[in-house]
């Protein structure tokens, strides 16, 4: 079962249309029915390690792109608000740009110019 539960929850967190998943796991003191995240000692089973797994994949993390020869980067984001910082060795200060990414926008391009 921990299989098609991935493969459901990454076809719907896929969709733009998806903006959120609940997961109702209720815990009961007689032992679990079908697809517990935790045993009665609230230890992972394997469903819920793979929940954990995916939460891990799906959390947005702070990075440090460079960008290439060219100063373009190009970075795989999910829908949600950014605020990106620009570094430059022959500037004094950064610049911030916030942006927004969602259906409307997920393939688009965001210039951000660095005047050097």
């Amino acid at each position: 079962q921990v299989k098609f539960l991935e493969q459901v929850l990454r076809e719907g967190y896929a969709h733009p249309g998806v903006q959120g998943i609940v997961m109702w796991a209720a815990w009961h003191p007689y032992g679990c029915y079908v697809m517990c995240l935790t045993d009665n000692s609230f230890k992972n089973l394997p469903v819920g390690d793979l929940v954990d797994k995916l939460i891990a994949e799906w959390k947005t993390h702070k990075t440090s792109p460079a960008t290439d020869a060219n100063g373009m980067v190009e970075l795989d984001l999910a829908h949600g608000d950014y605020k990106l910082t620009v570094d430059h060795p022959s500037q004094t200060t950064a610049v911030s740009h916030t942006m927004t990414v969602d259906a409307g926008s997920a393939a688009s391009e965001h210039i951000i110019s660095v005047k050097t």
